[in-house]
């Protein structure tokens, strides 16, 4: 927890450095619908959350690197006589390369390093969770005021995610807030 505390320390340090001026950053809050598979049951998709802070390195042109740290909610009901609601949260890193069309628009495709930080389950335990979760991620990211835009994406997770569940995917939405 330390070494996490610490990385966030630094990040936010450096994005806050003159030197890296050319650095697009912001803030991100949004919702997510959530759906998995689960072995021998049906499942019903769920909202999460998801917020951070992400930025976009320019690396040649109207090519970028899009990263940043965002806490994820990764919720699933798993349907039977009881309901169990299944809940992994998870710290992602995404990695992607976006392409801006415009300084207000692009698209961008890649992955999303997923650290799980908890599990929880209203019926029974979560066992052997996968962490890190790696799923693709492919999105689109606007403006639509100076300082304010947002951000579509999509994530595929397939695999297991944690024992009987796999096949995670998820669509979202981010309001985003940019300090470029």
């Amino acid at each position: 927890m330390k070494k996490l505390a610490l990385a966030l320390v630094a990040a936010v340090g450096m994005m806050s450095s003159a030197a890296l001026a050319d650095i697009d950053y912001g803030l991100e809050v949004g919702i997510r619908q959530q759906s998995g598979d689960v072995d021998g049951a049906s499942t019903k998709s769920q909202m999460g959350m998801q917020f951070g802070a992400t930025a976009h390195f320019p690396i040649s042109g109207a090519w970028h690197l899009r990263t940043g740290m965002l806490y994820t909610q990764r919720p699933l009901t798993v349907e039977g006589v009881t309901d169990n609601k299944i809940t992994m949260n998870y710290l992602d890193i995404p990695v992607a390369l976006m392409y801006k069309f415009e300084e207000y628009a692009g698209v961008f495709a890649g992955v999303s390093l997923g650290l799980n930080l908890d599990k929880n389950a209203d019926v029974g335990t979560v066992n052997d969770v996968k962490s890190p979760l790696i799923p693709l991620l492919i999105g689109a990211s606007f403006k639509f005021a100076p300082n304010l835009g947002a951000t579509l994406y999509y994530e595929s997770a397939s695999g297991e995610a944690a024992e009987g569940l796999k096949n995670y995917r998820a669509v979202g939405a981010n309001l985003m807030i940019t300090f470029d």
